[in-house]
């Protein structure tokens, strides 16, 4: 697994063991670099990220930016 994954996947472990919001997650992963296996499907994440944050209440965006988190880990380990 390349330099990039890895600090992808710090990133992810962060915002899971809710080191920072989901705000600040969406904010990393724009300036992380995605490894080029899924650097096609970075912007379709961060899109993601933006509608949760701006159509889910709060109290449940932690969860469904958690499944976000889950597939991207998935499509590392793909």
């Amino acid at each position: 697994m390349g330099n990039e994954s890895q600090k992808l996947i710090e990133i992810i472990k962060k915002f899971i063991s809710h080191e920072f919001d989901l705000e600040e997650f969406q904010s990393r992963l724009d300036t992380a670099n995605f490894p080029k296996e899924i650097q096609d499907v970075k912007q379709n994440i961060i899109n993601e990220l933006e509608e949760i944050r701006f159509t889910k209440l709060e109290s449940n965006q932690y969860d469904f930016g958690v499944k976000v988190a889950q597939r991207i880990l998935h499509s590392l380990k793909a």
